[in-house]
């Protein structure tokens, strides 16, 4: 393959529409599931996918390594593309170009009108007239165009931003329990969380989840807002996203001597205790708990209305003992005591600073520009030759055809 070949296929449209499919899989993908949590989540979550999610990096899509590779090879195909469109463009807009009519196409000409009426018309009209051979030819709008070269160049700014933001944004994920304190020193602020709750339907499913916080600042001054789903929450051009939320349960166990140990657990974690060499693992905390047919526990809602703990003990690495507790209800093993006391919802946070925010403003500006160039300016041309006035336009024929019968109408009018 020669590189003239090579270049024309890289900068094909054909290329283009494949690049583009792929990259909104991968953002449809980014918004369906969710993203930055532990591996541990996908594996569990996603029984069956959990392990290709991770890698192919589906967890983490916008700065995955394909997601960078589909975007750098869409900014080169655009701007190959626009680069070998912008000259024809370009000479489009010189005052002397001027494209040939069609053959077929409507010849407004009316026998009583005045072309020197009309010409005033055009001239007031701001038409740019150039004079001809048999007569002369009226322009307007030559700015369009470059509509589509604009809109091109506004794209490639738009993913050239989100490419930057994606190398060098700094991100994160976290979990904070109500009354937890999350410091940003880089930033000069810190994050509290004064409450977290659930919003049900009628049916008991979640509807949203809310994240009561408050800003801190080392100078003592401090402002609250509530954040949710599809409310973010931003501090210095540092935007937190809510993202996940889950059960923390509370476990106490009392040795032979009464003494006393706490760890608190997500479902799925495990606490060692030394004392005893058992591990203590929780299954999971089900709010509303029911048992399905196959004798696996599930939870109906996130509502505690029938709460429960599926828990398993393991002595020296051994399965001991499996067993669903209610909240307060003990375990005793030997010497040892164990109780779930209770659970408490906690939230995850994601946090994102992105330095192609200014790229993606810049570039949505041009787009817009392009766009309005290209189906609000296009360009308007009219020839007029002895008995002969025809347009040429590339969009909305039908209509500029009418316009111009309206300005020959106006020109076939005796002033009084």
């Amino acid at each position: 393959m020669t590189i003239d070949k090579f270049i024309r296929r890289l900068t094909s449209l054909g290329l283009a529409i494949i690049l583009f499919i792929f990259i909104a899989a991968y953002s449809i993908i980014g918004t369906v599931l969710p993203q930055g949590l532990q591996r541990e989540f996908y594996i569990e979550s996603y029984p069956a996918m959990g392990s290709i999610i991770t890698a192919l990096q589906f967890d983490q899509v916008y700065s995955s390594w394909i997601f960078r590779i589909l975007l750098f090879l869409f900014i080169v195909n655009l701007a190959g593309c626009t680069l070998r469109i912008l000259p024809g463009q370009l000479k489009k807009m010189k005052k002397d170009h001027f494209p040939k009519p069609k053959p077929d196409g409507d010849n407004l000409h009316a026998e009583n009108m005045d072309i020197q009426k009309f010409r005033g018309i055009l001239e007031r009209k701001r038409y740019t007239i150039v004079e001809g051979e048999k007569g002369f030819r009226a322009s307007k709008h030559r700015i369009g165009n470059i509509g589509s070269s604009v809109t091109h160049l506004g794209i490639i700014i738009i993913i050239l931003g989100s490419f930057i933001g994606n190398m060098f944004a700094q991100e994160g994920f976290f979990n904070m329990l109500p009354g937890d304190v999350k410091g940003f020193p880089q930033y000069g602020f810190s994050l509290r969380l004064d409450d977290f709750r659930l919003g049900f339907r009628d049916n008991g499913t979640v509807d949203q989840y809310y994240s009561d916080v408050t800003v801190l600042r080392p100078e003592g001054e401090e402002w609250s807002d509530t954040m949710w789903v599809n409310n973010p929450l931003k501090v210095d051009k540092v935007d937190f996203y809510q993202t996940s939320y889950g059960w923390a349960s509370s476990l106490s166990i009392l040795g032979p001597e009464g003494e006393e140990q706490n760890a608190l657990l997500r479902n799925g974690e495990s606490y060692f205790y030394q004392p005893g060499h058992l591990t203590v693992y929780l299954y999971g905390y089900f709010p509303n708990m029911t048992i399905t047919s196959l004798g696996e526990p599930i939870t109906m809602t996130e509502q505690e209305l029938n709460p429960y703990y599926a828990v398993i003990l393991y002595e020296f690495g051994n399965h001991v003992s499996s067993d669903i507790l209610e909240p307060g209800q003990s375990i005793q093993y030997k010497d040892f005591k164990l109780t779930f006391t209770d659970s408490s919802l906690y939230t995850g946070l994601t946090f994102r600073k992105d330095f192609g925010y200014i790229f993606v403003m810049l570039g949505s500006l041009l787009m817009t520009l392009g766009l309005i160039f290209s189906f609000y300016f296009y360009p308007k041309h009219i020839q007029v030759e002895e008995k002969s006035i025809r347009t040429i336009t590339r969009q909305n024929t039908w209509g500029f055809d009418y316009q111009v019968r309206q300005l020959v109408q106006q020109s076939t009018e005796k002033e009084e």
